[in-house]
């Protein structure tokens, strides 16, 4: 008998890699037979439970035994663990959790990860991580994505395809990546960690299309197995369930609808189909006609580009020829409507974003678009209202208002007179088409590209659509039917309809003027049903046409839509916690005037549980000054501030009884790197970076308040003990970062001396200013503790480092001036001096009168920038910056808060810099105005302005 000697770490692992080698390749061979790609995932290795966790105790052992090159020539095992690993994650730490569960594993193992994962995807058609989250991660990326969907991001999952079920059709779940990429533009109002995952839209589309396909149906894109373990896994929470089973069968019966095409001859569709995104024209009636565009939320754009939505997040919109700009988030929410000073211009976009990258821009002209010229058609709607109609045709016995370029001569009908519009460069005109209408006054019409209906009407019926011009477009929900109605004088015998290029013949009942019919599983976008009435022998008789526009089924959005009696609106939109906190980003809360409603703050912790709750009653409506007075008094309530640096998102909620309510969501975000601090009973300050990056090229470095220009490197990993001062602890990570400004000792804080912090001017080149404008945005921009103590030292190293700027442009009167507003107990008291310190020629002079006798009307943010502007011009031209536009804001900014440059250009701030510091009394003039209205002005005052 022979004795039985257990086998090695390495030899299981030849065993498991020769096994696991042929599961992959065979499956690698089935998926290139499909006829939409689909990768292979780790996680479908098909191993039992008890293989599982043979496979693991070897992983471990080897790990333990050193890793060494007889382990590593075995590499699968190791993809298999990394995987379950991403599967089990719930975005914390995953190394930190890896190195838990993996004893004796090491920092400079991580680069195996990858590598195996990259032979992984090379030899088997494995799958390969995409989006921001790749970009960043470049190592955790491929165990998370072939866990294929961690368990925490289930439940969101079953959600979103629960709330998208009526949207499904058979075209969708035939086609992954489509059905992913109108997920992802769904998930705007879910948590940042699942936005992150559906960026990787093909791979939404193919686990989506799988868990869609149910227990009966076997999905190509999953193995059965695998799908199984998620689907059991996510049915232990009863909700999550039923929303996945509620989907599952909005699906199957999505299968079942399968539209097919009868061959015949395809109706043209017209050059152009308007967009979901293009805005709608209307006129109003005040003394003259006003006219007006009503603009798309563009929240869908940002799927797929998230360049895009973070663009028009933070960015000013222009309409070409509104009155006024659309504010930074305007765009991501409905309801935003312009009017129009000037007709807007064919040749040009539509809309703009300001300081955008030029190929968002193209992206919104595309995509943003009105209806070509060279006439506009509106339909009357009643007393003072007139909608656009888009198809431009009129109807006998109708009221339609006509608008053209003022050179344009109008058609020649008798039936048509001429009306006043507040319009620049445009004239308008009234038809009131009659009963009967000559074939001359039809040709004047066409020749103006106005077509006429008379014997065919197309509209819809039944479940009323969601917009219907009254003419030639109308708009459904997906999931709803489109029912319509096709009215006709004549007497056909059957009419051809003609939708996308697929044609379906319907005998005409006899006797009866209209013909109603159902249209079910159109995909979301816009299509042209044309129709053709057809007489014996099929004759044509007339034709006639609809743009029919299926839009998402929208789930009511947080912050409320039009209509509701409260909304609430954020800017930026989806603030973080901390924008929201930090006074980065302001609400707004409309509402009937005068009425009183309740708001409630509620923190959550890391699992959505409560841990404080706030409530205050508030008077409708909020404006962003109340809001940032309502927010400094939530901060210092000491149930928020106890509970705000372990909260990872916050849910404001704003109700009324009988009127309504909003709400908004705001999280810490998936952060790759987060700093954490913990306070001891004595009192002291410990900070702790939380790093989800690969770690391997993660920095520390900490700022004194004392030095507040200073970097003083630390080791990573290790805690950071705060002064009683507290401090700036910044980390980066490659293009992530995080900074903190520490909390403070206030026992400790009160024995200490005033702050003076000490920020160096010995340089006097350009790079010196920008080391300092940098410096004042680190500052500026670090995340901030509930601490009143650390906001105000924040505003001191802030003026500390402006000061300096102002040391190494002013020159060398203007030097003195600096000195004395730093010590000054009222710079009220220096305002003479300032004054003399502009300048000394008689233009300077002029000028420095000129902001002197302005200050106290300059008070507000808006009438510093345009009064300055007016003082300062002749000085630009002369310097050759006049046509330079925003040369002014520039000047305030870099005079009173120079962080915010950082959000302009770089070559713009580079060229700016060097033409101030070339011409010193730019900034000496700035300088003043900012310093004097800030001597002149209260505390809130100073914080809306420069």
């Amino acid at each position: 008998m022979s004795e039985v000697v257990s086998s090695t770490a390495d030899e299981m692992l030849e065993h498991l890699h020769a096994r696991l080698d042929t599961h992959f390749r065979g499956m690698r061979d089935e998926r290139a037979l499909l006829e939409v790609a689909a990768p292979v995932f780790a996680l479908e290795h098909e191993l039992s439970a008890e293989d599982l966790d043979l496979l693991i105790a070897t992983v471990r052992t080897a790990v333990s035994e050193g890793l060494g090159s007889r382990h590593r020539r075995w590499w699968l095992p190791f993809v298999v663990y990394a995987a379950e690993a991403g599967y089990d994650y719930v975005g914390d730490e995953y190394w930190r959790s890896f190195e838990r569960r993996t004893p004796g594993w090491r920092s400079e193992h991580r680069a195996l990860i990858k590598s195996w994962f990259t032979k992984f995807a090379a030899a088997y058609g494995g799958a390969v991580p995409t989006g921001a989250f790749a970009a960043t991660f470049t190592i955790i990326a491929w165990p998370i994505t072939h866990g294929v969907l961690p368990t925490y991001l289930q439940r969101q999952l079953a959600q979103l395809l629960y709330e998208f079920s009526a949207a499904l059709t058979s075209d969708l779940l035939d086609n992954p990546p489509a059905l992913g990429l109108r997920l992802a533009q769904r998930a705007g109002s879910y948590t940042e960690r699942f936005r992150i995952f559906c960026e990787n839209t093909t791979l939404v589309g193919q686990v989506a299309t799988a868990l869609l396909s149910g227990h009966d149906s076997p999905s190509p894109y999953l193995l059965n197995s695998t799908l199984e373990r998620i689907v059991t896994d996510l049915s232990k929470e009863q909700q999550a369930h039923h929303w996945l089973r509620t989907a599952q069968q909005s699906a199957h019966r999505a299968r079942g609808f399968r539209p097919t095409a009868t061959q015949g001859q395809t109706a043209s569709a017209p050059h152009t189909q308007p967009r979901a995104t293009d805005p709608r024209l209307y006129l109003r009636l005040g003394d003259q006609w006003n006219a007006h565009a009503e603009l798309p939320d563009l929240t869908p754009l940002g799927a797929g580009l998230p360049d895009v939505f973070r663009q028009l997040r933070v960015s000013r919109g222009f309409v070409n020829g509104a009155d006024r700009h659309v504010p930074p988030s305007g765009l991501l929410y409905p309801g935003q409507s312009v009017k129009f000073a000037t007709w807007p211009r064919t040749d040009q976009a539509f809309l703009r974003l300001d300081r955008a990258q030029a190929e968002t821009n193209r992206i919104l002209a595309d995509q943003c678009v009105i209806t070509p010229g060279p006439w506009w058609l509106f339909r009357r709607q009643g007393a003072g209202l007139a909608t656009e109609v888009k198809g431009k045709l009129v109807r006998p016995g109708h009221r339609y208002l006509l608008i053209g370029a003022s050179s344009l001569t109008p058609p020649t009908v008798p039936w048509i007179a001429e009306v006043g519009i507040n319009v620049e460069g445009v004239r308008g005109y009234e038809l009131t088409v009659p009963e009967q209408v000559s074939e001359k006054d039809a040709a004047a019409l066409t020749a103006g590209g106005i077509a006429v209906l008379t014997h065919v009407a197309i509209r819809p019926v039944g479940i009323v659509a969601s917009a219907w011009d009254g003419e030639g477009e109308a708009e459904w929900v997906a999931g709803e039917p489109a029912i319509l109605g096709i009215r006709s004088e004549l007497a056909p015998q059957r009419c051809r309809l003609t939708i996308g290029g697929d044609v379906y013949f319907l005998d005409w009942p006899a006797g009866q003027a209209e013909q109603l019919f159902s249209l079910q599983g159109l995909s979301v976008g816009t299509h042209v049903a044309s129709v053709s009435l057809l007489g014996d022998d099929d004759r044509p008789m007339t034709v006639g046409s609809l743009v029919i526009t299926i839009r998402d089924p929208q789930i009511r959005p947080e912050g409320a839509s039009v209509g509701e009696g409260i909304r609430l609106l954020s800017t930026p939109a989806r603030p973080t916690l901390s924008e929201l906190w930090d006074e980065r980003a302001q609400l707004v809360i409309d509402g009937p005037a005068g009425a009183e409603a309740d708001i409630e703050v509620s923190l959550r912790g890391e699992h959505g549980q409560s841990i404080a709750d706030l409530r205050r009653s508030i008077d409708l409506p909020v404006d962003e000054e109340a809001w940032t007075t309502l927010a400094k008094a939530i901060r210092k309530d000491h149930r928020f501030s106890d509970a705000y640096d372990d909260a990872e998102s916050c849910v404001i909620t704003v109700a009324r009884a009988g009127v309504g309510f909003a709400t908004l969501t705001c999280e810490r975000g998936f952060q790759p790197l987060r700093w954490r601090f913990a306070r001891s009973h004595e009192g002291h300050v410990h900070a702790r970076l939380v790093d989800r990056t690969d770690g391997d090229a993660t920095t520390v470095e900490f700022y004194d308040v004392q030095s507040p220009t200073v970097a003083v490197p630390r080791p990573v990993g290790a805690d950071i003990s705060a002064p009683p001062r507290g401090g700036l602890v910044v980390a980066r990570a490659g293009d992530a970062s995080a900074s903190l400004i520490l909390p403070t000792q206030p026992n400790a804080l009160l024995q200490q001396p005033a702050l003076r912090p000490a920020v160096p001017t010995a340089g006097r080149t350009l790079t010196d200013v920008r080391q300092l404008v940098d410096a004042h945005a680190r500052w500026l921009n670090a995340e901030l503790p509930a601490d009143a103590f650390v906001v105000y030292q924040q505003q001191v190293i802030g003026d500390a480092i402006a000061c300096a700027i102002g040391t190494i442009i002013g020159g060398s009167h203007w030097v003195a001036i600096e000195r004395k507003v730093a010590r000054a107990q009222d710079v009220a008291d220096l305002l003479a001096e300032m004054q003399q310190a502009v300048g000394i020629s008689t233009s300077h002079k002029d000028l420095a009168t000129a902001i002197a006798y302005s200050l106290y009307r300059w008070l507000s943010a808006g009438s510093l920038l345009r009064g300055f502007d007016t003082v300062i011009a002749p000085h630009l031209a002369s310097s050759g910056l006049g046509d330079h536009p925003a040369v002014s804001r520039f000047l305030l900014m870099l005079a009173g808060r120079p962080g915010h440059l950082l959000q302009w250009p770089k070559d713009e701030i580079t060229f700016l810099l060097e033409q101030v510091m070339q011409t010193p009394l730019l900034y000496r003039a700035a300088r003043f105005a900012v310093l004097g209205t800030r001597a002149l002005n209260d505390a809130d005052g100073v914080e809306r302005s420069f």
